[in-house]
C-alpha cells in the first residue's frame, strides 16, 4: 500500500508541475483551427475540383465533343449519360469549401482569399449550370440555417451573378489591401495570375451569352477588352490556368499509370474517327502528337492513325476497321506513361485569343479577327509542343475568311481534353457541324445536358420539379437556356 501511495502522489505532482507550466502536447506543425490556416481549404477544394475536372473529360466530355471514342462499354457513346451525380455533388463539395473559405476571409480581412474563393466558386458553378441547365445557387450552404432544400435559380440569373462575382474578383484584387496566400496550387500564389484567370473566365461566360442575351455578351467583352489595365486577361501562355500534377502518387495525373489507372481502361478509350477526319483534312500535325499510328501500322511498316466512330453499339464497336489493333490510342507515352506531363486544363491563353477573334468577327470590339485568330492558334500549337507549318495559317480549312465556322473549327481543337469546353461551344455555336450521333445512338438529335442526379428528385422534390417543369422537362436532349 506503502508503494502504490508513493506512486499516485509523484503522478499526481507530476501532472500538477505540467499543468503549472503549461505544458502542451499539441503538434505545433499540425493546424487545430482551420480559420487560421485559409490555405488548407484552398488546397483542399482545388485539388477535388480540379481532378474532377480532369477524370470527367477523360471519360465523358472527350466523347462528348467527339474528340475520343469507346471500342467496348459504349453505353455513355450511345447517349446513355445518367445523371453523373458525382460530378454534381464533387463541384458542390467544391463550391461549399470555397464559400467557407470566403466566410472565413471576410471574418479575417483577407482579401486576397475572398477573390480567389470567388474565383474558383464560379468555375465550379458555370461547369454545374453548363451541364445541368438550372441548378441550385443562391441557396446553396444554408445548412446553419436549417436549409436542407435549396431551390433551383435559372440559368440566366446563375449567369448574371457569375459575372457580377468574376467582376468584383478582379476588383478586389486591383486593390492594395492584399496578402499573399498559401496553398494554392494553380498559381501558387501568383494574385496578377489569378486576376488575369478571372477576367479571361469573364470574357468565356460572357461569350457564352452570344445567341440569348448578344447585348450583354457584347458589353461585358467590350469594357474588358477596352480597359485593359482595369481588367487584365491572358496574353501569352505563361498565364494559362493549367495544373501540373507531381510525378508520383497521390499527386499524379489520374489517368496515368502512376495513378492505378488501369491500361486495359486507358485502352477501351480510343481516337474519334470525327477528331481524326477534321485533323487530317486540315493536314494539322497535332494528329501526330494526340494519336498513336495504329499497332497493325506500325507492324506492317505503314505507320497510320485512324479514328473510331462514335456511337457504336457493343460487339461491333470492338471489331470496327478491324478491331483493336487497327485503330489508334490517345498518345500513350504522353497521356498514360507520364504521370505528369499532361497538365489540368481549366483555360487557355489560345482560348482567350479565339474569344477576342470571335467578338471582332461580331463587330463587338475593333481589334482585328485575323490576329485574333492566328494568335490562338500559334499558341495552342506553342502550348502542346507541335511545330507549326510554316504555310498552316494559309491552308485550305485554315486560312482565315472571317467566318465562325473557321473560328470554331481552330477553338474546337484548342479545347480538346479541357473539361467539357468543346461539347458546351458545339451546342452553343452549332462547330464543328460535322458532330453528329452515331449509327447505333439512342436519339437522333444531339443530347444537350445531364438529367438531375436522382437524389434531387427524392430529396428535395419540390425544387426539383419546378426546375424540371421549367426547362421543359428532366430529359438529356432538354436545351440549356444559352443553348443555340
Amino acid at each position: 500500500m506503502k508503494k502504490i501511495f508513493i506512486i499516485a502522489t509523484v503522478l499526481a505532482t507530476a501532472l500538477w508541475s505540467c499543468d503549472k507550466f503549461d505544458v502542451s502536447n499539441d503538434n505545433p506543425d499540425v493546424a487545430l483551427n482551420i480559420s487560421q490556416n485559409p490555405e488548407l481549404l484552398l488546397t483542399n477544394l482545388q485539388r477535388r475540383s480540379i481532378r474532377e475536372a480532369v477524370g470527367g473529360s477523360w471519360s465523358e466530355g472527350n466523347l462528348m465533343g467527339q474528340y475520343g471514342a469507346r471500342i467496348v462499354f459504349t453505353s455513355f457513346d450511345l447517349f446513355d449519360w445518367g445523371d453523373q451525380s458525382g460530378a454534381w455533388n464533387n463541384y458542390y463539395y467544391t463550391i461549399r469549401d470555397a464559400k467557407e473559405l470566403e466566410k472565413q476571409a471576410n471574418a479575417n480581412g483577407l482579401n486576397s482569399y475572398i477573390a480567389v474563393s470567388k474565383i474558383m466558386q464560379t468555375w465550379a458553378y458555370s461547369i454545374l449550370t453548363d451541364m445541368w441547365g438550372d441548378v441550385p445557387y443562391s441557396e446553396v450552404n444554408q445548412a446553419s440555417e436549417e436549409n436542407y432544400t435549396p431551390m433551383y435559380d435559372t440559368q440566366e440569373a446563375i449567369y448574371t451573378s457569375m459575372l457580377a462575382e468574376l467582376a468584383e474578383a478582379n476588383t478586389i484584387l486591383g486593390g492594395s489591401d492584399l496578402t499573399q496566400i498559401k496553398g494554392d496550387l494553380l498559381f501558387d500564389g501568383d494574385l496578377a495570375m489569378w486576376r488575369k484567370f478571372a477576367n479571361s473566365l469573364r470574357l468565356r461566360l460572357a461569350l457564352r451569352l452570344s445567341e440569348v442575351a448578344p447585348s450583354t455578351a457584347s458589353s461585358v467583352i467590350s469594357a474588358i477588352y477596352g480597359s485593359p489595365a482595369q481588367n487584365p486577361v491572358m496574353d501569352s501562355n505563361d498565364d494559362n490556368a493549367t495544373l501540373t500534377f507531381l510525378a508520383a502518387n497521390p499527386d499524379a495525373h489520374p489517368v496515368t499509370e502512376e495513378s492505378v489507372y488501369r491500361v486495359g481502361s486507358y485502352n477501351e478509350y480510343r481516337i474519334s474517327e470525327h477528331f481524326v477526319n477534321l485533323l487530317d483534312g486540315l493536314n494539322d500535325p497535332r494528329l501526330e502528337f494526340f494519336a498513336d499510328p495504329t499497332a497493325n501500322s506500325v507492324e506492317q511498316g505503314t505507320p497510320e492513325i485512324v479514328g473510331m466512330l462514335n456511337g457504336v453499339v457493343d460487339g461491333p464497336a470492338y471489331t470496327y476497321q478491324g478491331g483493336d489493333a487497327f485503330l489508334s490510342k490517345f498518345n500513350i507515352d504522353y497521356f498514360y506513361y507520364q504521370s505528369n506531363t499532361n497538365q489540368a486544363r481549366l483555360m487557355l491563353f489560345s482560348e482567350v485569343q479565339f474569344i477576342l477573334a470571335e467578338a471582332a468577327q461580331r463587330g463587338w470590339i475593333t481589334g482585328d479577327a485575323q490576329s485574333f485568330y492566328e494568335e490562338g492558334i500559334t499558341a495552342n500549337f506553342g502550348y502542346w509542343g507541335v511545330d507549326m507549318p510554316a504555310d498552316y495559317l494559309t491552308s485550305a480549312g485554315v486560312a482565315f475568311d472571317n467566318s465562325l465556322e473557321t473560328i470554331m473549327t481552330q477553338k474546337y481543337i484548342n479545347l480538346f481534353y479541357t473539361d467539357y469546353q468543346g461539347f458546351i461551344e458545339y451546342k452553343r455555336t452549332g462547330f464543328p457541324a460535322t458532330i453528329a450521333p452515331g449509327p447505333d445512338a439512342f436519339y437522333d438529335v444531339y443530347p444537350s445536358r445531364f438529367e438531375y442526379p436522382s437524389n434531387e428528385e427524392s430529396l428535395n422534390n419540390t425544387n426539383y420539379t419546378e426546375a424540371a417543369t421549367r426547362i421543359g422537362g428532366d430529359q438529356i436532349t432538354t436545351k440549356v437556356w444559352w443553348e443555340n
